[in-house]
């Protein structure tokens, strides 16, 4: 086995801090930046089998003007496991969130969140929009495609472990390959290593392996994404969409018609991206920071 550094690609742009759940869980955040009194700080939640490792490239860089915390959720990367399974549910995260908040003393936040941690954000304005200056919802909209949740599903919780990092890159290649098209080689290596960690000698999934199980066996009763929005528009929240160009998760579409509902909402197609983008293409980055940029304008 070629040894490699899991942490080659960190920033160190942050302070590593804990929280303590309501049910005595421990969940790991980071801290970049300092506070501004001229735009509200970003709580930034990952998808639904990623960690913070996922955000690091852009909470380093937004970090160098605003103040961003990234959340690990429950049985991710360095936050508890749950000991129930069941607890592995929207309900749970976003309870979670909403005390995380709460702990951090801030005013209302922009929530930041990718795949599963957009459809928290967009459910947090039904929940508790006393918590929102605004949502950024990166490859997820009100209508979710079938065809992209299938692909995902059909891999989580089933990666084997494997020896080598290069194996992992490779099957990572055949998931993920029609969603990153012209991906250096060292970015998909970065990629690998936020969702791998050496466990006993051998790469192994940065989450909770009944993860897999709660996503066969926990029954929620699904809700209504186009409320949730309609919520947010009636609300007047700023929203902003960061589409993969490529996404077989989010159509076209679903962002058009969301943004007809809801003028203050601002919408990017990231190139050569689907589900979904990295954060780091100068093309979020620019859309991130005009976002950003607004609330700076109305102090």
């Amino acid at each position: 086995m070629i040894e490699v550094d899991e942490c080659k690609y960190d920033s160190g742009a942050y302070e590593n801090e804990w929280f303590m759940t309501a049910d005595g869980l421990r969940l790991n955040y980071r801290v970049y930046g300092q506070p501004t009194h001229k735009a509200p700080a970003i709580i930034a939640v990952p998808g639904l089998t990623r960690c913070v490792r996922d955000l690091d490239p852009m909470a380093a860089e937004l970090g160098k003007r605003f103040r961003v915390y990234t959340l690990n959720l429950r049985g991710r990367d360095l936050s508890d496991y749950d000991p129930d399974y069941r607890n592995y549910k929207t309900s749970v995260y976003i309870d979670d969130i909403y005390a995380f908040w709460r702990f951090t003393g801030e005013e209302r936040v922009v929530l930041l969140g990718s795949s599963l941690g957009a459809l928290l954000a967009m459910l947090m304005v039904q929940d508790h929009p006393d918590m929102l200056a605004g949502t950024v919802l990166n490859d997820l909209g009100a209508t979710i495609e079938l065809v992209g949740m299938a692909r995902i599903l059909s891999y989580v919780g089933r990666l084997t472990d494997e020896p080598d990092l290069a194996i992992v890159i490779c099957t990572l290649k055949q998931h993920l390959g029609s969603q990153f098209v012209d991906l250096p080689e060292a970015k998909w290596e970065r990629m690998a290593l936020a969702m791998f960690g050496l466990n006993k000698g051998k790469w192994h999934n940065r989450y909770d392996d009944n993860l897999g199980v709660a996503l066969l066996r926990n029954k929620e009763w699904p809700r209504d994404l186009w409320a949730a929005h309609k919520q947010a528009a009636y609300l007047n929240l700023p929203i902003l969409s960061l589409r993969g160009a490529l996404s077989d998760v989010t159509s076209v579409n679903t962002v058009r018609l969301m943004m007809q509902m809801a003028p203050n909402m601002r919408a990017a197609d990231i190139p050569q991206r689907g589900h979904c983008p990295i954060l780091d293409e100068p093309q979020s980055l620019e859309a991130l920071t005009g976002y950003m940029n607004q609330f700076e304008n109305r102090a």
